[in-house]
């Protein structure tokens, strides 16, 4: 043992003091003499480039995002092929909510997945359901994934809408000042 370690050691008052060392704890005590670890709110939060919509939650990874915007059109497909036969407004919902969750929920720097990724999804997505519902040709599924080109733009808006607000309402550099003051031009 060396003679640091000993030296911890060897009285209850040198331990206590090395275990303060290692953590910063509060004076607050609860009814049995409790002491709880000190917190740092801005220790918990995410760096701003990580952060979601809401600068307090982690946010998603880029497949993150993808994985939520397919649940949830996935979701909207089936409640329409269960109940409907065909895809109709559990589609249409699933399909914006998916995209707009996923526009909120993915992280600062993963933000561009979240404006492109709409119209795949939906390409993909209703390719499949539509496959799977339906037995029509190829042809048919085409002409039913034209037809629902308006669906594909309000998503994509919504989810780019989204995006640009977060961009501009979540910097991820602070404003340099000018340098010179306000009182200073000649």
């Amino acid at each position: 043992m060396s003679a640091a370690a000993a030296d911890r050691t060897s009285s209850p008052r040198s331990s206590l003091l090395f275990a303060d060392h290692q953590r910063n704890w509060s004076t607050a005590r609860y009814r049995r003499g409790v002491n709880t670890p000190v917190t740092d709110s801005r220790a918990a939060r995410p760096s701003v480039a990580n952060a979601s919509a809401v600068p307090t939650i982690a946010g998603l990874r880029s497949w993150g995002a993808v994985l939520v915007a397919v649940l949830l059109t996935g979701l909207g497909a089936v409640i329409d092929g269960m109940s409907s036969g065909g895809l109709g407004w559990g589609f249409t919902v699933g399909f914006v909510a998916g995209v707009g969750l996923a526009a909120l929920l993915v992280r600062r720097g993963s933000i561009f997945t979240a404006i492109v990724q709409p119209p795949l999804v939906m390409v993909v997505l209703m390719f499949l359901a539509l496959k799977v519902i339906s037995n029509d040709a190829l042809k048919i599924i085409g002409i039913k994934l034209v037809g629902n080109f308006p669906l594909m733009v309000v998503g994509t808006a919504l989810a780019l809408l989204l995006c640009v607000i977060r961009i501009f309402a979540q910097p991820t550099r602070r404003q340099k000042k000018s340098p010179m003051p306000q009182g200073a031009h000649a």
